[in-house]
């Protein structure tokens, strides 16, 4: 006779990484539609991983309404666990190479939106020193998206969701004016929004990260002027190449004007707050404790280049 345990055991050796990357993914979007999308599968075998997988373990995890998919009481105890089970699998083969050559580190997955990679994430990867470090980058969506899934430990965005528990503002940054290096005012001490009215702007399409679209165009519109724009991009690399190239200027965080860009000058706005967001979001429950020390770390990387109040 086979024991409890026994049973216990060939239900969990019949549960699969695809079972488990296709429950996250449902999990997250809430739908079996947009988690197909989200894994570049068709429908049907997410719709069969899930049930296959409700199957092996003997519980329903999701209830299947018509508007929206509702995880069970299971699936939310499941979710953490199956978020480690996935960052376990995905560490193996570093794991394997890193126990060969004798020098084993814990891996931390991180992933950060165009604007932390000029001097943010120099910041961050100070702080994980000890981590052996894979790092990604992405829109603030398809960052957070990572990480409800499982494809990443840790993100930092331009977002924020109040509602989140691992979710942390580390710092708020003002906004600068990126110009052509030639530009007349590429030497002022400040640059005025009356200053600036005239110029065509480069920035974010809204589709790609709306809160830095609607900061901009708050400046402009809290000054009481039109904002006219030359050119909608996906990442701050093109925007300063189209301002380099004499496109427009735009408006950047003041980190991303830390580091020199071949043609562009950062000028201060004149009246700029510390209004850009920069969240710390990790997976549920922030399982390997990176909440607190790169929130502190950043915090001091940002007093240091003197970008907060």
């Amino acid at each position: 006779m086979r024991s409890g345990n026994d049973r216990e055991d060939n239900y969990m050796s019949e549960v699969s990484l695809k079972q488990l990357r296709c429950f996250l993914a449902v999990y997250a979007e809430r739908s079996f539609t947009k988690a197909a999308k989200s894994l570049h599968m068709a429908q049907s075998p997410v719709s069969q991983a899930v049930a296959s997988l409700e199957r092996d373990l003997g519980e329903r995890l999701f209830d299947r309404g018509n508007r929206e998919v509702v995880p069970t009481a299971a699936a939310r105890g499941l979710y953490p666990e199956a978020l480690e089970l996935r960052r376990r699998a995905d560490s193996l083969r570093q794991l394997v190479a890193e126990t060969r050559d004798g020098a084993k580190t814990r891996r931390v997955r991180i992933g950060g939106v165009s604007s932390t990679f000029p001097a943010i994430m120099a910041g961050i990867l100070d702080a994980l020193e000890s981590y052996s470090v894979v790092v990604s980058d992405g829109s603030s969506s398809d960052l957070t998206r990572a990480v409800d899934h499982g494809d990443i430990d840790v993100c930092l965005v331009r977002e924020f969701s109040s509602h989140r528990a691992d979710e942390r503002i580390a710092l708020r940054e003002r906004l600068c004016v990126a110009l052509p290096a030639g530009h007349q005012l590429s030497e002022a001490s400040a640059i005025a929004v009356d200053d600036i009215d005239t110029e065509s702007i480069v920035l974010f399409h809204r589709m790609a990260a709306p809160v830095a679209f609607d900061l901009v165009a708050s400046v402009f519109i809290e000054a009481g002027r039109t904002m006219a724009t030359s050119a909608q991009v996906s990442n701050e690399q093109a925007i300063l190449g189209l301002v380099a190239a004499g496109a427009g200027i735009s408006l950047v965080p003041e980190s991303v004007g830390l580091q020199p860009w071949n043609g562009v000058s950062f000028v201060p706005l004149e009246g700029a707050k510390h209004t850009y967001p920069l969240t710390i979001r990790t997976a549920p429950g922030d399982p390997l404790g990176l909440l607190d020390p790169l929130t502190s770390a950043l915090r001091d990387w940002a007093a240091a280049h003197m970008l907060t109040v």
